[in-house]
């Protein structure tokens, strides 16, 4: 047996192996690894009965005989589950704990063989039931120096790569791995989009340059750091300098072990983004789906407590109040609160140059007017500079020239918004998602109605995000109004909704809009089907990247379009674009007393109509002229018989040479 021989070559040596008993997986992974370097153990010390266990460790093993407890991760807003940890717990008779399989797996160099049966077990897991995790991540931990062999490396690789959506590598602070080896893990888990997180952080002898080493998505603190912490100024000290250094790097600090109702407290004061342990949730095979609603109300009201601020840095605004921020900003006041002390109309004042640093927050059912007179806002990070509570009727009025810097306006799907007034405001954003009038990436939005007569302006920088709408939709009612926005990102809306179908009704209004996106939609959406109505308006569109559509949906069904007493100047230039499609759909267009000019460039792109060739457009009393400089075999996916004409013209010019023209 492997044992026998292993304890025959080192026969005579004198180190004995010391291990104490942990009471989680992350505090024995911490300690197993402080040890583990030390290769030459002496296994003839050990027991009879410490040797049963080893045999029945290797069997374990060779056997494949463990199962997966899921244990959710809540998080600290409102207590839904964000993700769950896959926690092993070995089968066997002799009720072997994970500290003891990782103890003698250590022992025998089977290190790496409990590396793959951990991915390869929880990813066909995640395989199997997928769907039962609700597009939540799952947590995998990871002992990043025991090194797989290549056959084993592919199998997890082609595993991780098929679920990197879900995947969160987890692994120790302290782990044994050299830098060298560290930059090719991370740099192998950013090529395949799969999230790291850094469990135990806080134990032993951890810094903030090892955790800059790492520079990991999530960021675990040890449960020897919340243990009573309510009662320990030095640990909540110590504890809220992480946190602050998470949220300072783009990193979710989760609080990990929590077992009372005051450890939850604590952590949520303090800013945790997430929260694990026994008083939240168990570990149990199950994969939950909420956790009871006794807890979720009791984060709730304790992140209320947190948002409702600490010492005097919230404002509580009276109803027909005239707010003065610059009277609030040397107080110490970031934020005010509308809505606290009943419904009515609240004016917040500021000099268009002196940025306050406060931003606005109402009350759940909150209806009322906020006038905005030369305000500069600011948001503090991943937060919206104005921030609508639930079941809102709100109208923000305009005056003067107003500024928002590091958030927009944040709308639930239970609320309404209303813009009105003649004044400017303008809006930058600059974060890895952003939304500047609307709601997040994964969220549905509130009804939004624009009848400002002055100008909105949206400037935009970050991954994915959208200008005026949500990842998910909701309606959008543009009534009146200018609009600039200039959005630059790896996914970008102008107005509409990321991943929905939408309907958008604008009219008598002015939009111009620039755009720099890898894959982008001015008006529409990126996933779903949409249905567009422009009339008496103007809309003047600019947009550069590879995957683009002007006006309707990359990878939705569908597009129907009408353009009514309208101008509309779409110009692109990309790889695989079109000016106005369902580009893998459906294009129903119809221009009705409008004037279009599209100009599309780019090696395999269109300038009206998608690759399936289901264009269909009709034309009354409009002038169309398409401007295609292309090499795709543009006549495989539009035809002349795609287009019914009357009285007006429509010409398609392709490569300088005018291909189509119909007058009717």
């Amino acid at each position: 047996m492997l044992l026998e021989k292993y304890c025959s070559e080192h026969k005579g040596e004198t180190e004995e192996l010391i291990l104490k008993d942990a009471d989680s997986i992350a505090e024995m992974l911490v300690r197993f690894r402080n040890y583990s370097g030390i290769v030459n153990h002496k296994l003839m010390s050990l027991t009879d009965h410490e040797r049963a266990e080893l045999e029945e460790t290797e069997r374990i093993i060779d056997e494949n005989q463990f199962d997966y407890y899921f244990q959710p991760i809540v998080s600290a807003k409102d207590g839904e589950i964000f993700s769950y940890e896959a926690l092993m717990r070995p089968k066997s008779s002799m009720k072997l704990s994970p500290l003891h399989i990782l103890k003698y797996a250590g022992l025998v160099n089977r290190l790496p063989d409990i590396e793959r049966g951990t991915f390869l077990n929880v990813l066909g897991i995640i395989d199997l039931r997928k769907s039962e995790f609700l597009g939540r991540a799952v947590f995998i931990n990871s002992i990043p120096e025991a090194k797989l062999d290549a056959e084993d490396y592919r199998k997890v690789t082609k595993m991780l790569l098929k679920h990197a959506d879900t995947a969160v590598v987890e692994m120790t602070e302290q782990s044994e791995i050299d830098d060298e080896s560290l930059e090719a893990l991370k740099e192998r888990y950013k090529n395949m989009g799969v999230k790291m997180a850094i469990d135990d952080y806080g134990s032993g002898y951890s810094n903030v340059g090892n955790l800059l080493r790492y520079m990991p998505n999530f960021v675990k603190i040890d449960r020897s750091l919340l243990h009573e912490i309510h009662t320990s100024p030095k640990k909540r000290h110590f504890v809220r300098e992480i946190i602050q250094f998470c949220h300072d790097n783009d990193i979710l600090a989760l609080a990990e072990g929590v077992e009372t109702a005051e450890e939850l407290h604590t952590v949520i004061l303090l800013g945790a983004d997430l929260i694990q342990g026994y008083f939240t949730a168990r570990p149990v095979p199950e994969i939950i789906s909420s956790i009871p609603d006794d807890i979720k109300q009791l984060i709730k009201r304790y992140h209320q407590e947190r948002e409702e601020g600490i010492g005097q840095q919230v404002y509580l605004a009276d109803s027909a109040e005239r707010v003065l921020l610059d009277r609030l900003a040397p107080s110490g006041i970031k934020c005010i609160v509308v809505g606290a002390n009943g419904n009515g109309d609240v004016t917040v004042e500021g000099d268009p140059n002196v940025d306050s640093q406060i931003r606005i927050e109402t009350r759940k059912g909150f209806c009322g007017r906020i006038i905005l007179e030369n305000a500069w806002l600011t948001s503090i990070k991943n937060k919206p500079c104005i921030d609508i509570g639930e079941e809102n009727d709100i109208t923000v009025v305009l005056v003067g020239d107003n500024k928002l810097d590091m958030g927009g306006i944040r709308v639930p799907e239970s609320s309404k918004f209303t813009l009105a007034g003649d004044g400017r405001l303008e809006i930058s954003l600059d974060d890895k998602e952003y939304y500047g009038i609307g709601n997040g990436a994964g969220l549905l939005h509130g009804e939004l109605v624009f009848e400002q007569s002055g100008r909105l302006t949206v400037n935009s920088h970050g991954q994915t995000g959208v200008a005026i709408g949500s990842g998910n939709g909701g309606i959008i009612r543009i009534n009146s109004g200018q609009y600039r926005l200039n959005l630059q990102g790896d996914v970008a809306v102008g107005i509409g909704a990321l991943y929905a179908s939408t309907e958008l009704c604008i009219h008598d209004c002015d939009i111009g809009m620039e755009m720099t996106s890898a894959r982008g939609t001015a008006i529409g959406t990126i996933g779903r089907s949409v249905d567009i109505r422009i009339y008496k308006t103007s809309a003047k569109i600019f947009m550069s990247g590879i995957e683009l559509v002007g006006i309707g949906t990359l990878d939705g069904e569908t597009v129907k379009l009408t353009v009514n007493e309208a101008s509309c100047f779409v110009n692109i230039k990309g790889e695989r674009c079109s000016a106005v499609a369902a580009l893998e759909g459906k294009s129903d267009i119809n221009f009705e007393q409008a004037a279009v000019r599209l100009t599309v460039e780019g090696s395999q792109s269109l300038g009206i109509g998608g690759f399936t060739g289901d264009t269909r457009i009709m034309q009354t009393d409009a002038n169309t002229h398409v401007i295609l400089n292309s090499a795709a075999n543009v006549g495989n996916y539009f035809k002349r018989e795609n287009i019914d004409s009357a009285h007006g013209k429509f010409v398609f010019t392709l490569n300088g040479a005018d291909t189509i023209v119909i007058e009717g």
